[in-house]
């Protein structure tokens, strides 16, 4: 799983230049939708390949050949996922102007909730 590292980070850049690109170049007040919808997913691509790396390389460091590194691969993207998912919902209630505490507490109890299913709700296969 670690030779996808190098891919990962170049995605991740690709997303942040792109995210520059929208935030510099594009008029929000006459921009079509999918620039929007363009702009969450970069958001979203970056923050989980940026962070998930940023946690994996950390991880690896702090613990030293304790665990496998296809294990450090799978939980430190796993992570990094549910925090990128939270900054892209949150991205989305902002452009759609509906920021609001109930919201919010709704989206952290939502992913919250998908979090611990995702890693003690399943039933292991083998």
């Amino acid at each position: 799983m670690s030779k996808f590292l190098p891919l990962v980070f170049l995605a991740s850049v690709f997303a942040v230049f792109g995210l520059s690109w929208i935030v510099t170049a594009v008029d929000p007040d006459s921009a079509k939708w999918y620039f929007f919808a363009l702009f969450v997913f970069l958001l979203f691509a970056a923050v989980w390949g940026l962070l998930g790396l940023v946690l994996y390389f950390v991880r690896v460091r702090i613990h030293r050949k304790r665990y496998d590194p296809t294990w450090y691969f799978k939980t430190s993207f796993k992570m990094s996922f549910f925090v990128a998912l939270f900054l892209a919902i949150s991205a989305v209630l902002s452009l759609l102007q509906l920021v609001t505490t109930v919201n919010i507490v709704l989206a952290i109890i939502a992913l919250s909730l998908f979090a611990v299913w995702s890693y003690l709700g399943k039933r292991d296969k083998g």
